[in-house]
């Protein structure tokens, strides 16, 4: 027998289907008047809040009610071949933007009643920047990490916040070059801090042009909310193109979903998860799934830690925890034999240009121990998820009878194989050996490239500026394995070919010549 409250709740769903098909704007408080239902405002939201998703309604809270809409399609903002090589000249050297820099230094000013140079004020900021620090490389349970007093959101501004805005905008770039920005977007920043990702999304939309945002976020701290008000109040690039809601104060483990916007094209995780150290890794999975309910049909989520090997084995057991029920991980994780791989030992991060100081950052760092307080390295680890699958890859399915799985390169060792994997790092050694982690998905042991430098040729020399999460070819590879790290190498000779997957290479007939080679 069907329970009469969900045949009820079904009449509302049916009448707000209606609604939303008929009227252009309307009031939620309309929907329960037909249904003749007496249902508060706030619960009847919350029963319908997955429906509005469903229906790409937008919501606006009035006075006493919820105001409803229909969401307008959008096409995507590309990226000319013009605008990439602008923006490629401001990665390759990055500097935080005037007008974020000076609104920092203005709320120093503001907040402490001292001119921000002063040297009692920056002695305490370099107090707070090594308590921070020294909490943060706690790990589980032990870290504590906590911004409910001033100087502690002052250490995070003048330390952390340069490197986190240009990163966001890094994966902002990202997202816009993989077709994946909109002209017109709905964006929800999940433990905002002091407006980092809003800030990011600003200045990065105001570098491109020709963009709407609508932004959105959720922070628990009183003393960031504070900052972020006053940051985001700052005259911005952008004008009326872009509008900077108020955040919501909530602890994210404890938000009702129903009052998370619904119909957004992108949800973002910055270095937050890692600092929810009361969730186990399968709760914060469930977490960033039941956040994606707001997440419109062809929308993003993006997870970035710290690129340390903790947080960054943490991000991928937490994107495969989250994937599932409709949700599919889709970089820089490729599964390129249609099997989901083991991420227990999934250690991959992106390295980009260091980053410009800040005037601030300067007179923090002045002295004997100034490396101290001294952040201009942008390492980061990142997943991007979507509702739908990945589309099919150009070059895939791969022939097994060119290609070795990564998984069974225990049968090959000390034989020269061919193997398509997932580039997932720069390169991890220096300018004698290169060595770059790669991953087809397959395999449950750490997998690497190596290049001596010696062995460079033209075959191969494209292994050196190959994409992070890129697909790639790598024909005629010497295995060999590595009992002290338990990890594959595979040996990348002057006989050995590098590129990009393509169809012509994909499919074919031989595995690759082997060699007898000597045992050890």
């Amino acid at each position: 027998m069907i329970h009469p409250s969900c045949m009820a709740e079904g009449r509302l769903a049916d009448i707000l289907a209606d609604y939303a098909r008929r009227k252009r704007i309307f009031l939620l408080s309309e929907v329960l008047a037909e249904a003749d239902r007496k249902n508060t405002i706030p619960e009847t939201a919350a029963a319908l809040w997955p429906q509005f998703t469903a229906l790409d309604l937008v919501t606006e809270r009035v006075p006493g009610d919820l105001r409803l809409w229909q969401k307008a399609p959008s096409a995507p903002r590309i990226i000319t071949p013009d605008e990439r090589i602008r923006l490629e000249a401001f990665f390759g050297d990055p500097e935080l933007p005037s007008w974020i820099s000076d609104a920092i230094l203005d709320y120093i000013q503001i907040k402490t009643g001292k001119a921000w140079d002063d040297p009692g004020v920056l002695q305490k900021v370099q107090r707070a920047i090594v308590s921070q620090k020294d909490e943060y490389w706690k790990e589980g349970q032990k870290k504590r990490i906590s911004y409910k007093k001033g100087y502690s959101v002052l250490g995070y501004l003048a330390y952390q916040a340069l490197v986190y805005i240009l990163q966001a905008e890094h994966i902002l770039f990202e997202l816009a070059l993989a077709g994946l920005l909109k002209k017109s977007m709905r964006i929800l920043d999940l433990g905002t801090g002091p407006g980092i990702v809003p800030l990011a999304i600003v200045d990065f939309l105001g570098r491109i042009g020709g963009c709407t945002a609508d932004i959105y976020s959720v922070e628990q701290s009183e003393e960031f909310i504070e900052a972020f008000r006053f940051l985001a109040g700052t005259k911005v690039p952008g004008g009326d193109s872009i509008t900077i809601h108020p955040p919501l104060q909530s602890d994210l483990s404890t938000v009702p979903p129903y009052d998370l916007p619904p119909s957004l094209d992108l949800i973002v995780f910055q270095n937050v998860l890692n600092e929810m150290t009361g969730l186990t890794v399968p709760e914060k999975g469930g977490l960033v799934r039941e956040c994606a309910k707001a997440l419109s049909s062809d929308g993003s989520i993006i997870l970035v830690e710290p690129a340390d090997m903790v947080n960054s084995m943490d991000l991928r057991r937490v994107a495969h925890n989250a994937a599932g029920e409709g949700l599919f991980i889709h970089a820089p994780c490729r599964f390129l034999w249609g099997t989901r791989c083991n991420p227990e030992q999934c250690w991959s991060f992106v390295k980009k240009p260091p980053i410009r100081q800040t005037s601030l950052m300067e007179m923090l760092s002045r002295g004997d121990e100034g490396f101290r307080y001294r952040n201009t390295d942008i390492k980061y680890s990142y997943s991007l998820l979507r509702k739908g699958p990945p589309p099919p890859i150009r070059g895939l399915p791969l022939s097994p009878r060119r290609y070795a799985r990564l998984s069974m390169l225990e049968r090959h060792i000390n034989r020269k194989i061919n193997v398509a994997a997932v580039v997932m790092s720069g390169n991890l050694g220096d300018r004698r050996t290169y060595v770059y982690r790669i991953c087809d998905g397959t395999t449950k042991r750490p997998v690497y490239a190596v290049l001596l430098a010696y062995h460079r040729s033209i075959e191969n020399k494209e292994l050196l500026s190959l994409p992070y999460g890129s697909i790639a070819t790598f024909t005629s590879v010497l295995v060999r394995f590595n009992p002290k790290y338990k990890a594959y190498n595979l040996l990348v000779t002057r006989d050995s070919r590098v590129g990009l997957l393509s169809m012509e290479n994909a499919g074919g007939h031989a595995r690759g010549r082997r060699s007898k080679g000597k045992k050890g």
